[in-house]
């Protein structure tokens, strides 16, 4: 086998948020990436408990140092707005450690009568919204400058003036994290889930992708499962970097949400 990935559903986060011993364990594997929850979008249904992919996304940003994963994300739950700002914040917390995987439908939301089709299209849609609102604030135009009092170069955040599925605006309030923008994956379930170089798609995943526990097994188990397997390690570092995939493009010409600010020398 060579670089493996992990797959965990609801129950296993459960494990891993609470036992430091197994959360050293997997810490310790140099693993490509996990996904934390793939049962909210792989169709196997949902688990009898679970934690937000977002909310342990964030607890294991801080509690360790080189597990890269994936949090999961979907239209029914995630409004491209709120998302965006919370994967840029995990790709802040985890030194760009993190990323997001897409999937049509959550097995854990009810859909809303009279809302968006729950389609690879709507998925795809707010995707293109995270990465655009992602970018949309340079990280580099935070300058601190103390000489001219310019903290940060303004004009160069931007609009992004989306029409899609989603209809948004932008800016978004977080800046872009210092790593770049952060990884976007999908998850495909079925023929009519299948993408083909849509941006701002990295990265497809799939079941045959994915080191997936059987059913019933619990972490301790898949833990040592992992650790007797030959693979090839992958070392620690930023996600993207670890699977060898460039920086994607930033678009240009963007409206500018701030006017060129002034020199303000008494700050």
């Amino acid at each position: 086998m060579t670089h493996l990935a992990l797959g965990l559903a609801g129950p296993h986060l459960i494990e891993l948020a609470g036992n430091p011993a197994l959360l050293a364990r997997w810490e310790a594997l140099p693993l490509a990436y996990t996904v934390l929850g793939i049962d909210r979008i792989d169709g196997s249904g949902p688990s009898p408990v679970t934690l937000d992919s977002s909310a342990i996304g964030a607890s294991l940003a801080a509690r360790t140092r080189q597990a890269r994963f994936l949090i999961v994300a979907s239209p029914q739950r995630d409004q491209p707005y709120n998302l965006a700002r919370r994967v840029a914040s995990l790709g802040h917390l985890s030194r760009g450690r993190s990323g997001v995987l897409f999937g049509a439908a959550d097995a854990y939301a009810v859909p809303e009568p009279g809302g968006l089709p729950l389609t690879a299209a709507t998925a795809i849609d707010a995707a293109r919204v995270v990465r655009a609102l992602e970018q949309s604030w340079p990280y580099d135009s935070v300058i601190g400058d103390r000489e001219t009092g310019i903290l940060v170069q303004s004009d160069r955040i931007v609009h992004i003036d989306h029409d899609g599925v989603y209809s948004v605006a932008g800016p978004l309030n977080v800046p872009e994290p210092p790593t770049g923008a952060s990884l976007i994956a999908w998850y495909p379930t079925g023929p009519d889930d299948v993408v083909a170089d849509s941006a701002p798609i990295d990265l497809i995943v799939g079941p045959g992708t994915l080191l997936r526990p059987v059913a019933g097994q619990s972490l301790a188990e898949i833990l040592t499962d992992i650790e007797s397997r030959a693979f090839t390690p992958v070392p620690p570092g930023p996600l993207r970097a670890a699977l060898g995939l460039s920086a994607p493009a930033r678009a240009v010409g963007g409206r500018p949400a701030f006017a060129v600010p002034a020199p303000n020398p008494s700050l």
